[in-house]
């Protein structure tokens, strides 16, 4: 099994870096069982989630990680990732977020996002 510290930080730098290159290329870390929250609405499916992701408008976006915690779920390989991170949007000023990722693992060895959850931090 792979160090799940490791695997948790990889995945982390690439779905930063696609969310910010190619959202629609996100679709292969999603299934139809997967669900997303996302400032309180939610998504369930592939198809939902990459359409909220492609209607969220902006040209540019850019995401700086400030924090990531890994752990093992109680999911057989399953992984719990936590985010806090800057969120910049077109020429908006820089906005604080979180995001909690549940990945779980295939019978091949490879993740999903089984869950995620994001969040402005407004207040």
């Amino acid at each position: 099994m792979a160090d799940f510290n490791s695997v948790g930080l990889q995945f982390v730098q690439y779905y930063y870096n696609q969310f910010q290159v190619n959202r629609a290329e996100l679709t292969n870390l999603f299934t139809d069982q997967s669900m997303l929250s996302f400032e309180g609405e939610h998504f369930r499916g592939t198809q939902q989630i990459i359409q909220k992701f492609q209607s969220l408008g902006m040209q540019k976006i850019s995401h700086q990680i400030v924090t990531h915690d890994v752990q093992p779920s109680s999911t057989p390989g399953g992984i719990i990732i936590f985010v806090t991170g800057l969120l910049k949007m077109d020429e908006d000023a820089p906005m604080k977020f979180t995001q909690v990722f549940h990945l779980n693992q295939t019978p091949s060895g490879s993740y999903y996002v089984h869950n995620t959850v994001f969040r402005l931090n407004l207040g």
